[in-house]
Order: structure tokens, then sequence, then C-alpha cells
């Protein structure tokens, strides 16, 4: 949860998901909807997936991994996961590297490059971890680091009074503590337009779909979404009828506009209310009463939708 997600946001959901799987076992053998609900929100779904599918492994094998090479086998878990679950809940000498620590890094050696910029340059990053975690307390120092990072060696207007490494610090001794590490280059967001329809029944019914493999956002449940071209005003209608065959609709307006973003991208939807004519044809028509709709959606994005102008 931590991966790609502030400290503070991730509580609540660890708390709630900690009673809702409060072990792999738990974890394994839930449907894959009630996990998705449980992660909706924090973004990143492939995360709560593989989380899902590691657990599956260890609820298999009844044992928790010895090293860090049995916790990277596990699906989802890359370098820092395992070096930081390895040294913090088992004692292992283990490095992490997190954006916390790479920086601490950066302007205490004085390193004028990223861990991201090419091979070398995240060897000469995991060196320096490997270094400082050879010690007794491998989870202690780790987890030193990454406070360190979080609450005084900050992106900007570091606290190097406070710091206990300020006095041999090389960008502090050079006046870089500012300039350092270097900034990332920018990658401008693409705008996806998109447009997604709340269809209701004769019943008060809200018309909920499962987003296919492939898809975006596939596997969760969401208002039927159309992108990009199939998004316009004249054309997502043709495409809601040949994805819902035999469903028409009826007193179609528009009922609000949202923006997400996601990595590199911002959806900007367009939300329609219509009324169902008709009880279709299509496969797996999911009807849902207004009541159960929130508890349904599996991400934020969806919730948005829901929630935009009147209902």
């Amino acid at each position: 949860m931590l991966q790609q997600t502030q400290v503070a946001t991730v509580i609540p959901y660890f708390e709630r998901w900690m009673a809702l799987f409060p072990d792999p076992a738990a974890l394994a053998r839930a449907p894959e909807e009630k996990v998705l609900r449980a992660w909706a929100g924090l973004g990143y779904y492939a995360r709560a997936r593989n989380l899902q599918k590691a657990a599956r492994v260890l609820a298999e094998g009844g044992a928790w991994p010895a090293d860090t090479a049995g916790w990277k086998a596990l699906p989802g878990i890359g370098e820092y996961t395992a070096g930081a679950v390895a040294s913090l809940a088992f004692g292992t000498r283990a490095p992490i590297l997190d954006g916390n620590v790479a920086r601490v890094f950066s302007r205490l050696v004085g390193l004028d490059f990223l861990p991201g910029d090419k091979a070398e340059a995240g060897r000469a990053y995991w060196d320096l971890a490997a270094r400082w975690a050879d010690h007794a307390r491998p989870g202690a120092v780790n987890e030193a680091l990454m406070e360190l990072g979080a609450l005084v060696c900050v992106p900007a207007a570091p606290r190097c009074p406070a710091c206990p490494l300020s006095a041999v610090c090389v960008a502090r001794r050079d006046g870089r503590e500012n300039r350092l590490p270097p900034l990332k280059k920018r990658v401008k967001a693409e705008v996806v337009l998109a447009a997604a329809v709340r269809v209701r029944d004769a019943r008060g019914r809200l018309l909920v779909e499962r987003r296919g493999a492939g898809a975006f956002l596939a596997g969760h449940e969401m208002f039927p979404l159309f992108l990009g071209d199939e998004a316009r005003a004249e054309t997502w209608q043709a495409a809601f009828h040949r994805r819902f065959p035999g469903l028409r609709l009826k007193n179609i307006r528009a009922a609000g506009r949202v923006r997400h973003s996601i990595m590199s991208k911002r959806y900007d939807v367009q939300v329609w209310d219509g009324e169902a004519a008709g009880s279709g044809s299509f496969p797996g028509p999911i009807w849902t009463r207004e009541e159960d709709v929130e508890e349904r959606l599996t991400n934020s994005l969806a919730r948005k939708i829901w929630k935009a102008g009147n209902r």
C-alpha cells in the first residue's frame, strides 16, 4: 500500500484491509471484487491483485520466505519491498531504496544523478544501501533512513540543522542541499476523453458492468464507460448499443463532468444519465439497487462518476 501512496492515506486502508483479510489464507480465498473494493481509492490496482496472488502462494506453501530471493519470487514483490519486509520483519541484512532513502543518499555523498537514470546509477545507490544495511539491526537502520528522508531530509527546504548527518553531508557542505537530487523530467499528461452513462431501468435500478480482460480498469465493476473516439457525444450512444444489444436509451441528458488522473494520463469524463427501454440481450447485466451501488463500485473513478452532478 505504501508504494505510490502517502502514509497518512494508507493507515485507514490498512486497518480496514487487515480486518477483512487478517492472514494470507483469508486474502487468498476472497472474491476478487471484494479485494478491489477494499483497495478502491489507492489506485494502481495491479498491486491489489498481486497481493492476492502472493497470498495464494503463501497459503499453499504454508511458510513465509526465508530470504529476499524468496520474497522477490512472489507476485508483485520487487527489490525494495523484499528488502523492507525481510529487514523490518525478519531482521535480514537486506538493503532498501525508496524515494526518501535515495534523496538522503544523493545529498549525503553528493550524487548528482537519480537511481533510474541508468543501470550504473541504480547500482551506485543500491551499493550504498547494502553498506548501510550491513548492521546488527538492519531493520532499524532502514527505518531510520526512510524516516530521515520523510521528516528531515525533505524534498524542498530540508531541515539540515535538525539532521544527525549534517556534519558529514556533502550537499550541506557545498551548499547544494536544495539542488540535490536533480529534478525528474516531468512527463506531460496525456488527456483521454471519456463518456460514462448512468442507466436506470423502470424499477430505478442502475446498470453496472464488469470491465473485460484487457480493458481499461479490467475486472472492475463500474458504469458503462467509453474512451477516446467512442466518447464523443455523437458516437458513444452507438457504441452503447453495440455493447448492450437490445437495450435502448431514452431521456438522455448530461449530468456533469469529472476528471481523474492515473499515472501519466488524465481522464476527462462526461457523465450522462439515461433511462432503459427494453431488457436487452447482452450477457451478464448487473442491475443494482441505488442503495447498493456504492458498495459495488470497485474503483475511485467509478465513485466519482456516481457522485457527479445531480442524480
